[in-house]
C-alpha cells in the first residue's frame, strides 16, 4: 500500500516536472512573483504550496478519506509489529524494527500531506461560503432597498389617490339646468363649453351663489316662525288666564244647573291635558272614559307625563327637525366613534314616545288589579302597551308566577295577535336601517293589534295598511270587544294562578260525581318548563311540531308517583284558556322501563282520555275557575286504573270498580266514568 502511494506522488511529480520542462505553466503556479514592479523568482516553497494547492481541488475528497483509512490500519499494524518483535526479540529484530520504521515515518508523511490537503480543502471552502455569502447580504440589502422605496412610492400614490380634487358631498345642478338657470356672468358657455375644468369652477360658484341666497331665506323664515310663535305663546297665555274665570262661573253657576236638572261639567286638569295627546291616544282616552261611564265603574283612566314637555311638542315644527338632521348628514367625513353616536341618537329618535301616556287601571271583585300603560311612539306612528297585573295576596310560587308575566298576560288575546312584531309594515324597514331587528318590548310597551285599534289605528289582520291615520269610528266600535276580552283574559289567568298554587300545595280536587273517588297516586312536583325542553322531550315527540301547539303557550311539568312508578306528566297552557283546553303529554317509568304513547297503547289512550273527552268535565258552572285541576284528577285515576289493569299483584284497587280490565279489539282500559251507585269505570 505504501509504495502504491509512493508510486503515485512519484508519478504526480513527474508530470509536474515534464510540464515545467515543456514551458507550460497553471494557472495558480508562475515561476516569478511581482512586487513593488519587480520580478523575483519562485521558492522552492511556493512552487510546493502552489502544487499543494492545485493538487488538493483536483484530489477526490473520499479516495483521499479511503487512503486515510487505509494509511491509519497500515500504520497501527506497523505499531502492533514493533511491539511484537521488541516483545519476543527474535533473530535479526533490530534490522526488522528499523525497516518497520522507515516504513511508519513514510506512512506519517503519507498522513500529514492528506492533512494538509485537506486543510487547504476546508479553508477553500470557507472562503468560498464567504463570498457567496457576501454576494447573498449584498443582495439582501439591495432587497431591502427596493422594498423600501416601494413602500415610498406606494404611499406617495395613495396620497396621490386620496387627494381630494372634486367637492365631496356636494350634489351639482345638471348641466342643462346651469346653463338655463345661471346668470351669463357665471356661466360663461364660450369657456366653460369647451374647458371641463372651468365648466366646474362655475357650477361650484353658482352653488354657493344658490346656497347665500337660501340662507337668506332661512334667516327670514326664522324671524317669521319666531315672531308666530310669540304670538301663539300670547294667545295660550290669554287662555290660561280664561281658565279661573270660567272655574268661577262653574261654581256660581252650580246651584242653577242642580235646580234646573243639569248634569255638572266637570273641568279637570286632565281635561286639560288631554288636549295635548296624540290623535291616537286622545281617542283612546276618551272612548275609555264613556265605557267606564256607561258600563263599568271600576275602570280608572288617567293622564301621566309632562305636560310642559307635551306643550312645547305641539309648537315645535316637524320640518325644522328634518331639516337639522339633513343637514347634519351633509357635514365631512367623521370617525367611527362619531358614526357610532350618530346611530345610536337615531335608534333613540325612532323609539322615542311621547311625553304624556293614558293609564287604564281596571279593579276585579277579589281585589285583583291590572294596569295598561298606552304609549305612542311619534315616529313608528304605532300604539304600544305595558300590562301589570297585581293579584290581591303575593305569589311566591315561580310556577304561578310565570302566568302574570307582562309578556304573555294579553298575548293572543285575539288570534294571531302575538304583539312580536309591529302591525305597521313601514317599521321593519325603518328598524332595519338604524340596525334593529325589533324594539325592546320592556321599555316602549308591546305593539298588540288589538292596541292600534283602541287608538283608532286600523292596520289590518296582517298590516297591510302603512300610512295609517287614526280614525275615532275604529276606536268607538273595537274598545267594548277588547275591555269584555281583556276582562275575561285577567279572571281566567286568576283563577288558572289559583290552580297551580294549588296543585303545588298537593291539593287535588275532581268533579263532584267523582269525589268518592279515591286517588292512590301523589302528585310530587310541579314546575315550569321551557319550550325547548318540552320540545326535545321523547314524551312530546309527536306534538312538537302540531298546529295546537306552540311557542308562545305557557308549559309545566309535573311528577306523579304510585310505589316504585313515576309518571312524568307534561302540560301545555294555551294563552286563552279556558276557551283552549291544556294539552297533557305522558312517560311512565316502572321496573327500569320507559313508556310513553310511542310505544305504549295505555299511555295514549290515557292522552286521548284527558285531551279530547275534556267536555265530560264540564259539569259545573264554574267549570273555568278548575279545568286545568279536572284534567290533573282525570290523569291521575286514569294512572291507577292502568296500574292496577296492568299489574294487579302489584298495585291494588282502591275503591275502583271496573268489570274488565281491558276490552274491545284495542284492549282499552275501563277509564270512562258512570256515575252509577258509587260509580263504575268502563271502556269506551
Amino acid at each position: 500500500m505504501t509504495k502504491d502511494i509512493e508510486e503515485d506522488s512519484s508519478k504526480k511529480r513527474r508530470k509536474i516536472d515534464t510540464a515545467e520542462t515543456n514551458g507550460k505553466q497553471t494557472d495558480s503556479v508562475k515561476n516569478d512573483v511581482e512586487t513593488d514592479n519587480k520580478t523575483y523568482p519562485l521558492t522552492i516553497y511556493h512552487k510546493v504550496s502552489a502544487f499543494e494547492h492545485n493538487e488538493a481541488l483536483r484530489r477526490d475528497s473520499q479516495k483521499d478519506l479511503k487512503i486515510y483509512r487505509e494509511t491509519c490500519s497500515e500504520f497501527a499494524l506497523l505499531i502492533t509489529e514493533i511491539a511484537d518483535l521488541k516483545f519476543k526479540k527474535p533473530d535479526g529484530w533490530e534490522d526488522q524494527v528499523v525497516k518497520k520504521k522507515i516504513d511508519a515515518a513514510l506512512l506519517t508523511i503519507i498522513l500529514k500531506k492528506l492533512n494538509r490537503i485537506e486543510k487547504i480543502r476546508n479553508k477553500t471552502s470557507r472562503n468560498n461560503v464567504t463570498k457567496v455569502r457576501q454576494q447573498v447580504d449584498v443582495l439582501h440589502l439591495q432587497l431591502q432597498n427596493l422594498s423600501s422605496e416601494i413602500q415610498k412610492l406606494q404611499q406617495e400614490v395613495d396620497k396621490c389617490l386620496q387627494f381630494k380634487s372634486k367637492p365631496l358631498g356636494i350634489d351639482l345642478v345638471p348641466i342643462d339646468e346651469f346653463y338655463k338657470n345661471a346668470p351669463e356672468s357665471i356661466s360663461r358657455k364660450e369657456i366653460t363649453q369647451t374647458d371641463e375644468h372651468q365648466l366646474q369652477l362655475a357650477r361650484l360658484e353658482w352653488e354657493l351663489h344658490q346656497r347665500k341666497e337660501l340662507s337668506l331665506l332661512y334667516n327670514q323664515l326664522v324671524e317669521r316662525k319666531t315672531s308666530i310663535s310669540k304670538l301663539i305663546e300670547r294667545k295660550i297665555n290669554d287662555l290660561d288666564s280664561l281658565s279661573p274665570h270660567i272655574k268661577e262661573v262653574l261654581n256660581v253657576t252650580k246651584p242653577l244647573q242642580e235646580r234646573l236638572g243639569v248634569q255638572t261639567y266637570r273641568f279637570s286638569t286632565t281635561s286639560d291635558i288631554a288636549s295635548y295627546l296624540p290623535h291616537a291616544l286622545y281617542f283612546l282616552y276618551v272612548q275609555v272614559i264613556a265605557y267606564s261611564e256607561a258600563c263599568d265603574k271600576n275602570i280608572i283612566v288617567d293622564i301621566v307625563g309632562d305636560k310642559e314637555k307635551a306643550k312645547l311638542m305641539k309648537t315645535i315644527d316637524v320640518n325644522a327637525e328634518k331639516d337639522s338632521s339633513s343637514e347634519g348628514s351633509e357635514n365631512g367625513d367623521v370617525g367611527k366613534s362619531q358614526k357610532r353616536e350618530m346611530k345610536e341618537l337615531k335608534r333613540k329618535k325612532l323609539l322615542a314616545k311621547h311625553p304624556l301616556s293614558v293609564n287604564l287601571k281596571m279593579n276585579l271583585k277579589d281585589g285583583t288589579s291590572l294596569t295598561l300603560e298606552f304609549f305612542y311612539l311619534m315616529k313608528l306612528k304605532i300604539v304600544t302597551v305595558l300590562p301589570n297585573v297585581v293579584l290581591h295576596t303575593k305569589v311566591k310560587s315561580s310556577a304561578a308566577s310565570s302566568l302574570l308575566q307582562n309578556n304573555n298576560i294579553l298575548m293572543n288575546l285575539f288570534s294571531g295577535d302575538v304583539g312580536i312584531e309591529s302591525p305597521n309594515v313601514a317599521n321593519h324597514y325603518q328598524l332595519r336601517e338604524v340596525g334593529l331587528d325589533n324594539f325592546d318590548q320592556r321599555k316602549v310597551g308591546i305593539p298588540y293589534l288589538w292596541a292600534q285599534k283602541m287608538g283608532g289605528l286600523n292596520f289590518g289582520t296582517f298590516g297591510d295598511s302603512v300610512g295609517v291615520e287614526p280614525v275615532q269610528k275604529i276606536a268607538k266600535f273595537n274598545l267594548p270587544v277588547i275591555m269584555k276580552e281583556i276582562s275575561r283574559r285577567i279572571k281566567s289567568r286568576v283563577a288558572l294562578v289559583k290552580q297551580i298554587l294549588d296543585l303545588e300545595n298537593g291539593t287535588i280536587l275532581g268533579p263532584t260525581e267523582m269525589r268518592s273517588v279515591k286517588l292512590s297516586c301523589t302528585l310530587k312536583n310541579w314546575e315550569t318548563c321551557t319550550w325547548n325542553d318540552f320540545k326535545h322531550h321523547p314524551a312530546t315527540s309527536h306534538l312538537s311540531s302540531s298546529e295546537h301547539i306552540s311557542q308562545y303557550d305557557i308549559f309545566f311539568k309535573s311528577v306523579i308517583t304510585r310505589e316504585q312508578a313515576i309518571l312524568t306528566m307534561f302540560v301545555s297552557v294555551k294563552s286563552n284558556y279556558p276557551i283552549a283546553p291544556p294539552i297533557f303529554c305522558f312517560q311512565l317509568e316502572w321496573n327500569d322501563r320507559v313508556w310513553n304513547s310511542s310505544n305504549n297503547a295505555d299511555l295514549s289512550n290515557m292522552e286521548k282520555e284527558v285531551n279530547f273527552y275534556w267536555r265530560e268535565l264540564l259539569t259545573e258552572t264554574n267549570w273555568a275557575q278548575s279545568l286545568l285541576m279536572f284534567q290533573v284528577h282525570r290523569a291521575m285515576v286514569c294512572l291507577d286504573i292502568t296500574l292496577e289493569c296492568m299489574y294487579p299483584d302489584e298495585f291494588r284497587s282502591e275503591k275502583k270498580t271496573f268489570f274488565h280490565p281491558s276490552r274491545g279489539r284495542n284492549r282499552g282500559r275501563p277509564y270512562k266514568y258512570e256515575a252509577i251507585g258509587e260509580g263504575v269505570f268502563v271502556q269506551r
